[in-house]
């Protein structure tokens, strides 16, 4: 099986985020227009205690030697299909969701 999911952020960059379960653990590839992200990497795979969270994860390490903007949704984004491959988060629900929004009501 495979998981894609795709970005358009309001830094202009464009980035898909595709996660497919291979044994133990979750393949990841990025393709971005993100140069940052590139440097960040863009195959990696995560284990099971990855998808907990944690200092000590692969994402954390990613962080640590290439960090990225607060703002950049890429993490989340990586952590979501990895967690829709692995039957964490509803595969119907996402299919039914669409997509999810950061909505700016008001910015005066």
């Amino acid at each position: 099986m495979v998981t894609e999911i795709s970005l358009n952020t309001i830094c202009g960059h464009t980035t898909k985020v595709i996660a497919t379960k291979e044994g133990k653990n979750t393949h990841v590839h990025i393709k971005t227009t993100c140069e940052k992200l590139r440097k960040w990497g863009t195959h990696f795979d995560m284990g099971m205690k990855d998808l907990m969270g944690g200092p000590d994860t692969v994402l954390a390490q990613k962080m640590a030697e290439a960090p990225l903007t607060p703002t950049c949704l890429v993490p989340a984004t990586v952590m979501n299909a990895c967690w829709l491959e692995n039957g964490m988060i509803s595969k119907n629900l996402a299919r039914e969701m669409g997509k999810m929004e950061i909505i700016f009501d008001k910015l005066e």
